[in-house]
């Protein structure tokens, strides 16, 4: 800012040192000229010549003024070593006229600013150079941390559908059967019971003509034939017709045949509940909406009879969303019956963790103060991972929470 072109100051040193050469030169020649003429005689009278320490004298001293200007120079260069070129470096070396006193001026009145602009700089520079080490460190942090197997599962499970469910919905409801008042039905049905009909050929002929009639009332006679005629045969019989039916309303009674002591009998309801097409998730809140204990308490035990409870683990963590509610609503009945062996025993030793964490997301959901023994049993044994054991502890305060 205070010198912006040195051009005139190189001119002025290199015109310096040619005038400097041209004397050293002329004196030079001056020395070699007197001291080639042959002295004449002295005159008689004449005084002794200091022509030569005159010369020699003048030689000194423009030598050491020219020595002084170039010290002066030398270090007023050294003071600014990177001036900025000339605009006109393309051949006009005339140099611009500088007001050295407006630029000290400015300077002193601007110095704190320009101190400060240089400060910023050099911290913006220090940034900048220290930016791709502080990018890099977080990168491989990063790295570290998506390839950590346990985040890995952990952002696994999170995508399941069974945690996407936060309460149990309510049943959607379905169309009633009709009730028939056909005169054969109504003589099937009289025919039916075996309190009445002792033979088993006509209690079989009574069902065949019931199973022609998809009525309600129908549906009842098979359902008491499915559950407590005498003959394990009919029962089985009776079984089959009611899953032809497929209706929501056949559900329970299939349901509780798998709790039949005749393996005949159980071996049909099984086959009958896969036959069924309407969704069996809103099959399992019906019967806890019925809010009777002994009937839910009846359906937990007749689940776990029939499998479908085993099966259900292996459904909770399954990316069908349709499944994974169903499993959804069964432990929710079975919790609701308070028939939670199994699934306490599954949250204590299932190898598969996303399995624990659905069956304690259940738990949360619930919100059951029937299962704080269990989980207080479950911590006192200290056999849970580090990860569910902090889960525990957090469902069992939000659970006794609830419940105060």
């Amino acid at each position: 800012m205070l010198i912006k072109n040195n051009q005139p100051f190189r001119q002025i040193n290199f015109g310096f040192h040619k005038l400097l050469l041209l004397i050293f030169i002329s004196t030079a020649e001056v020395w070699a000229q007197v001291r080639s003429i042959t002295p004449a005689a002295p005159p008689a009278a004449a005084g002794e010549d200091f022509t030569r320490w005159y010369v020699m004298l003048f030689v000194l001293v423009v030598g050491l003024a020219g020595a002084i200007y170039w010290q002066f120079s030398s270090k007023k260069a050294q003071d600014n070593p990177n001036p900025k070129p000339s605009a006109n470096s393309g051949g006009d070396t005339q140099a611009k006229a500088v007001d050295a006193g407006k630029e000290l001026e400015w300077l002193r009145q601007n110095q704190k600013l320009v101190g400060k602009k240089i400060t910023q700089t050099d911290s913006t520079q220090r940034r900048s150079k220290n930016m791709p080490k502080v990018a890099a460190v977080s990168q491989q942090r990063e790295v570290k941390q998506a390839d950590s197997p346990s985040k890995k599962k952990e952002e696994s499970s999170a995508l399941l559908p069974i945690f996407s469910v936060h309460r149990l919905e309510l049943a959607r409801p379905f169309d009633a059967l009709p009730i028939s008042d056909d005169e054969d039905l109504l003589s099937a049905i009289e025919q039916s019971y075996d309190e009445f009909e002792e033979d088993e050929e006509v209690r079989d002929l009574a069902l065949r003509i019931m199973a022609a009639f998809k009525k309600r009332n129908s549906v009842e006679a098979l359902a008491q034939t499915a559950l407590y005629d005498l003959s394990s045969n009919l029962r089985s019989k009776a079984i089959t017709v009611l899953s032809e039916f497929d209706h929501e309303s056949v559900f329970e009674t299939i349901l509780l045949a798998n709790a039949d002591p005749t393996r005949e009998v159980r071996a049909a309801a099984a086959r009958a509940l896969t036959k069924l097409t309407f969704d069996r998730a809103d099959a399992w809140t019906r019967i806890a909406e019925t809010g009777e204990e002994g009937r839910i308490a009846q359906s937990a035990g007749a689940a776990m009879e029939s499998g479908f409870v085993d099966m259900s683990f292996d459904r909770l963590v399954s990316k069908d969303h349709k499944q994974a509610y169903e499993a959804f609503t069964l432990m929710a009945l079975l919790i609701n019956a308070g028939e939670t062996a199994k699934i306490f025993n599954a949250l204590e030793t299932s190898r598969d963790m996303n399995i624990r964490r659905a069956i304690l997301h259940i738990i949360k959901v619930t919100k059951d103060e029937k299962t704080l023994d269990e989980l207080y049993l479950l911590l006192e044994k200290n056999s849970l991972p580090p990860e569910i054991q902090e889960e525990v502890n957090r469902i069992i305060e939000e659970i006794g929470c609830v419940t105060v």
